[in-house]
């Protein structure tokens, strides 16, 4: 991916506290990162996305919209074994307090990941990561995923991933989601996506589009 830029975008619908009376309901549209190949050990990361969030209650109703908070990261690539079909990168992020008030969070947030693939065989593949983030006037929380992966044909694939937090050590989260890709090209790839929290309230959908920019 050196002197390459990806773009990944689309629109995501997310709901929390849906507890029949009240709902939380987030959409962010679009939610876009951009990564950059400085070299090939070493990635560039911006995300960002413009979101528009409502709040029920009963009769009460609130809704406010405006732009997230502003990640910016690198991804190093650590070690490499083809016969194998092993990877494993190194991942840092920063998430700046620049969005909208009653939209983004005012507090900076620092997050590193331990980031591992394996093809483990010509059609399947294990994406795993696993590592620590961290807010203003929090304690350190842990987050994972663990994605697997099938091609089902040359365009086609599924995955499924289990992935969640340890909420400053004390609140363990759980959550499955899983999806369906479409490589349009050697280019473009579309997905659809969909997630629940199995042991806290909360579900997703998604729309993707990814789109390789450069030689």
């Amino acid at each position: 991916m050196r002197s390459q830029i990806q773009l990944e975008t689309g629109f995501e619908m997310l709901c929390t506290n849906n507890t029949g009376s009240s709902c939380h309901r987030q959409f962010a549209v679009p939610l876009a990162l951009l990564r950059f190949g400085v070299s090939d050990r070493v990635e560039l990361r911006l995300i960002q996305s413009y979101v528009f969030r409502d709040f029920s209650y009963g009769s009460i109703y609130q809704s406010y919209k405006g732009f997230s908070n502003t990640s910016i990261g690198s991804k190093f690539k650590l070690t490499e074994n083809a016969d194998r079909g092993t990877q494993s990168a190194a991942l840092i992020e920063v998430v700046i307090p620049t969005g909208s008030e009653n939209v983004a969070s005012d507090m900076f947030l620092v997050s590193l990941r331990y980031l591992h693939s394996w093809d483990f065989s010509e059609s399947g593949n294990l994406n795993s990561n696993i590592g620590i983030y961290w807010a203003e006037e929090q304690a350190i929380s842990l987050i994972y995923s663990f994605a697997v992966g099938y091609a089902v044909n040359d365009q086609w694939g599924i995955f499924i991933e289990p992935f969640g937090d340890f909420y400053q050590f004390e609140d363990f989260n759980i959550s499955l989601d899983g999806g369906v890709t479409y490589l349009v090209n050697q280019k473009m790839q579309v997905d659809v996506s969909a997630g629940t929290g199995l042991n806290n309230d909360f579900y997703f959908i998604g729309l993707g589009f990814s789109w390789l920019i450069g030689k």
